[in-house]
């Protein structure tokens, strides 16, 4: 039997349940407008660091008439250029010697007629690879004298210098380009009378690394850009 009291009650328990789905709508609301309340802004860390590895190749060639004179030539020159190595303090183990390349020209010299152009060149390239990069360095700086010991160093030996210690600083500079972006968000807030309040997403850049300068390509500069969106309060 339905009696008034149960109309109470159920009258009660309709409206105590519109006003908790009404608060909840509320929350979800303010929610989602503080949501929408957030700051993107980028943080950059830069820092020098030099270079733990250069790598040096040293390609030189040699021409001759007959097989026997090649080989002789190269075995001249490939012992002038481990002597320039060794009074320059590089040592035996930071050399690598690569299989010699013998090119037959006489159809090159045929075609061009040059009758004495001689029948073969050998091309020899050592590699060096060492983390001295200074001695390294001043050895490429001196490689001159090669040429006054007639051997023909071709000049595409391009000195390679890398830093590859890059996770020991990566961690620090990632923290320090974010706390730089905090630091642009708040005085944004500043301005605007907001409060900078927790990460909302962070994109963490790539940690580029380029020469310094041309004259000291041994110095890397490091640099990685971070952007971070901020919560306003």
């Amino acid at each position: 039997m339905i009696t008034t009291r149960s109309f109470l009650i159920l009258g009660l328990s309709l409206v105590i349940g519109l006003a908790v789905f009404g608060l909840q709508i509320g929350r979800a609301v303010k929610a989602g407008r503080e949501f929408d309340r957030y700051l993107t802004v980028k943080g950059l860390s830069e820092r020098e660091a030099k270079a733990n590895l250069a790598i040096w190749p040293i390609r030189f060639s040699i021409a001759a008439e007959d097989l026997g004179m090649l080989k002789k030539a190269m075995e001249t020159n490939r012992s002038l250029v481990l002597a320039y190595l060794r009074d320059c303090g590089v040592g035996a183990t930071e050399i690598t010697q690569g299989l010699p390349s013998v090119t037959d020209r006489l159809d090159e010299r045929i075609q061009s007629n040059r009758p004495e152009l001689p029948r073969y060149r050998g091309d020899i390239t050592l590699v060096v690879r060492s983390t001295n990069v200074d001695l390294i360095k001043k050895a490429d700086q001196g490689a001159d004298i090669l040429l006054d010991r007639g051997v023909a160093v071709e000049s595409g030996n391009q000195l390679a210098f890398l830093f590859t210690a890059l996770n020991d600083v990566k961690p620090g500079m990632i923290k320090e380009a974010t706390a730089n972006a905090r630091a642009a968000a708040e005085k944004f807030a500043e301005d605007s009378s907001s409060k900078v309040g927790r990460i909302r997403k962070a994109s963490q850049g790539v940690v580029e690394i380029e020469d310094r300068d041309a004259a000291s390509p041994e110095w890397k500069m490091l640099r990685v850009v971070n952007t971070v969106d901020f919560f306003l309060e």
